[in-house]
This record gives structure tokens, sequence and C-alpha cells, in this order.
């Protein structure tokens, strides 16, 4: 639209100048030269046109190329300044997650109502060392209080982990099940847990009450570790990186925790007094099964704290003392089945466990007495169980344990020690209802011949419930 209006305007200028002569009658010669000065002045225009319009596009360019560069400066400053100072303060400290300061908290309830057709306060197991309080383990008849847990997990930062866990007994006694920081960034599949925990040898030893399938703990982890037991110490565990699930790990603890007699009965005693070992090795069948199996030991001795034994009898009422060396050797098996790898309408679980304990030492017998008697002891003992629970709907479970023990052989005839011949077993049944994964109600109803000449009848009704945040339970 410019370039027109300019050349129209040379165009009216030249006519203009040209009006005087148009009065007279031009030559063709003039009407000629009037048409080549008109179309140089055309020319002329057409060319300053295009030179300022070439200056406008190449300050135009200029300009952007000026502005880039100065954001770009702006920003180099800005980093600059941000470099100074990261630079003159010191680094704030990192964190894995808001849950440090915010742990997971969880509460667990439990009670139910016993039946016994014999008091329970008498229970015992013949012919086990060190023939601990049965009864304690099954508890009281009548309606009850059990154990409830309160628990608090979080992650301490980028590299730690942290669970505490307390239970609290149904006669209001308090007791620190676990207490242990595990490390989160070793790599290489390896993971250090430090402080108390449950030992993961064996499959039944390190899951918490509140997760069992039956009401009690099988037979034999009552008799040779007690309901659960526990390190204080270090765990080295080692997951390889193969499609074929490999785990080793190895224990050491400071033997506060007596194999069959439960927390707290320490040996007093400096070094390490107590490892474990174990294996586990995995893997899926099928789509729908998958199997692990393992193999444990536990080494620990009695150091200047000898073990109290009463007389495997159950009649003489004496007390001993052994001092010397406890191991235990163990073998565990689980299989798990779902269709199709689904276990919300129907699942099964299968889990057997043997284990293998020797005491190898001196017993004092009868040691209330001046005239108490030290002779070299051994005890060499087994037991096992195998027990199945079937997920027959999607809230609905049976299932049946059988446990048994063999009371092997004792190196005494002294008595009241030797050990009777009598083979303790147990057999169970039970169905539980969920009605969430937070809530579960089971009957349970068993047949007790753990004590000689007794056949105990039992029925237990129990409740779990679960508030808050609460992990996963292991495989």
């Amino acid at each position: 639209m410019f370039r027109s209006n300019v050349v129209i305007f040379g165009i009216a200028a030249v006519l203009t100048a040209a009006l005087p002569a148009a009065a007279q009658t031009p030559s063709n010669q003039d009407l000629e030269e009037i048409r080549k000065q008109i179309q140089e002045l055309k020319e002329s225009y057409e060319s300053r046109i295009q030179a300022l319009e070439k200056r406008l596009k190449e300050a135009e360019d200029s300009a952007t190329k000026a502005q880039s560069t100065a954001a770009q400066a702006q920003e180099s400053a800005a980093q600059a300044q941000q470099s100074a100072q990261s630079a003159a303060a010191p680094p704030p400290a990192q964190q894995a997650s808001q849950s440090a300061f915010n742990p997971a908290l969880s509460v667990i309830l439990m009670g139910g109502y016993n039946n016994f057709s014999v008091n329970p306060a008498n229970a015992s197991v013949t012919g086990f060392l060190p023939a601990p309080l049965y009864g304690d383990a099954l508890g009281p008849r009548g309606f009850s209080l059990q154990e409830s847990e309160i628990t608090a997990a979080a992650s301490v930062d980028p590299y730690f982990r942290g669970q505490f866990t307390a239970a609290f007994e149904g006669d209001g006694s308090l007791s620190i099940e676990e207490a242990f920081f595990q490390t989160t960034a070793l790599g290489n599949g390896l993971s250090v847990k430090g402080g108390r925990f449950f030992s993961s040898i064996g499959y039944e030893n390190s899951v918490h009450s509140h997760a069992w399938d039956f009401k009690d703990p099988a037979l034999v982890q009552t008799v040779f570790l007690g309901a659960n037991f526990a390190e204080t110490g270090l765990q080295l565990n080692w997951i390889a990186p193969t499609p074929l699930f490999i785990e080793l790990g190895t224990e050491i603890g400071a033997g506060t925790t007596d194999p069959g007699l439960g927390l707290d009965t320490g040996f007093n005693r400096n070094g390490i007094p107590s490892w474990t070992a174990y294996a586990h090795v995995g893997d899926d069948i099928g789509t729908g099964g998958s199997y692990r199996v393992g193999a444990s030991t536990l080494q620990t001795s009695t150091g200047n704290s000898p073990i109290p034994f009463a007389d495997l009898d159950q009649t003489s009422g004496m007390t001993n003392l052994f001092s010397g060396d406890v191991r235990l050797y163990g073998l565990d098996f689980v299989y798990k089945w779902a269709p199709d790898g689904n276990p919300v309408d129907r699942n099964f679980k299968f889990v057997a466990e043997w284990w293998y304990r020797e005491y190898a030492g001196n017993m004092t017998f009868d040691s209330a007495t001046p005239a108490a008697a030290i002779q070299p002891f051994t005890a060499r003992q087994q037991g096992w169980y195998a027990q199945g629970v079937y997920q027959f709907l999607p809230q609905w479970r049976v299932g049946l344990r059988y446990d048994r023990l063999n009371e092997g052989s004792i190196s005494t005839a002294q008595v009241g020690v030797a050990a009777p011949d009598y083979t303790p077993w147990r057999a169970a049944a039970m169905l539980d209802w969920n009605l969430s994964e937070f809530s579960r109600i089971r009957l349970q109803v068993q047949q007790d011949r753990a004590q000689q000449g007794v056949v105990d009848n039992q029925v237990f009704v129990q409740y779990i419930m679960s508030l808050g945040s609460h992990g996963a339970h292991k495989f």
C-alpha cells in the first residue's frame, strides 16, 4: 500500500509540472519524453522503497537478537547468584519421605474366650527340657485379653528405616518385641538390621502372633524357641540377583533370649553369646503356585547364667540347673496356591517345620540342696508340625494342624530327669471369618496330649482387630 501511494504521488507531480505545456499541442517526441520521465521516477522510488524495507528488516532482527542476549545474560546472573548462596550455606539434611516425621502407626487388639477340660495352670510338656510352663502359651480359662501390639514404623532418611513394636499382655505386663533399624540403600541385595528383632530362622518364628494361622504357636515352636525367639544384635541379609529366589543371612546377638524360655532371660556376658544362620530358596510353580524351602541353625550357650530345669517326670518337684551349649537345626517348607495367582476368592497355604535341639554341658541336680550333684549332661530331642489353611470363600478360611515331639535321648538316669517313654502330640482344627482385611473372628478346637496321661480338649474363640496403617506380612 505504501509503495502504491508513493508511485501515484510521483505520477501526479510529473503531471502537474507538465500542465502548462498541456495547453499547447504536444508533439510525439514530447509525449515520449514524459513517459520516459515517469518510468524513471517509478523505478527510482521502487529502488528506494526496497532499500528502506531491507533496513527495517535488519533493524527488527537486531532488536530480537539483543533481547535474546539480554534474557540469557539475566538467567546466567540468577544462576550465578544461586550457586553463590548454595556455596555459602550448608546443604539441608535430606529426607526420604515425610513419614520420617509422621510414622505409620498401628494397633492390634486381640482377645477371646478359652475353654479347657484340664486346668491350664498345671499344663506341661512331658519329657522336654526345660519343661516350660506350657499353660502360659495357652492362656487362662474364660474371657481374657491376649497380646495387643503397638507398632510405629517410618523411613529415617534415604539410608535407613526403623520399627518399634511393643506388646501388652493380658495381665498388664509390657515387653519390647522389636525395636530395630534397617538399611535401605546398600544395594546388591544386601541389608543390615540392628537392635532387637525376631530372628529369621525357620518360618513361624518371625511371624507376629496376630498373623498366625492358628490361635497358638506350634508345639515345637513353643518348646524349642518360645512364642518368638528374638535377637538383640545385628543381622546381615543377602538376596541373590537371580530369577530363582535365594536368600542367605546370619545374625549375631547378645544372648538376651534363651531358646524356649521367652524374652528377657539374659545370659549376662561379654562377646557374642549367640549366632544364627539361615538360607531360603523359592520359586513359582506354574501360574498359581509358589514355594519356599529353608534351613536354619541357632548356636548359643548359657555362659555364667545356667538354665533352671524342672524334673521331667513332673512329680519330684526338684529344680536342676544346666550350663553348657544349646544348638538347634531346622528345616521348613512353605507352599502357596491361588487360581492364576489371584488369592482374593480362593487360596491354599501349607507349612511344615522340623527342629532338632541338642543340650551339651553339665547339670546340677537338685540345686537347692547342699548335696547337689554335678554330672555331664546331653539331651537330643526333635519335633515337627504340619498345617494347611484353605480359603474356600472370599471371607472364610478353614485349617488343620498336627504337632508332634520326639523325646529323643537324655544321657542320665538321675531320678526325675530321665526322659519318660512318651510322645507328646496335638491336633487342631480352626475356622475363621474375615469380614475385611482389618478384622478376624476365629474358632479353634484342639485336642492336646502334650502331657502324659492327660487328654485336654480345648476350645478357643478369638478376635483380632487391626487399627491404623499396617505393613504387609511375610511370604
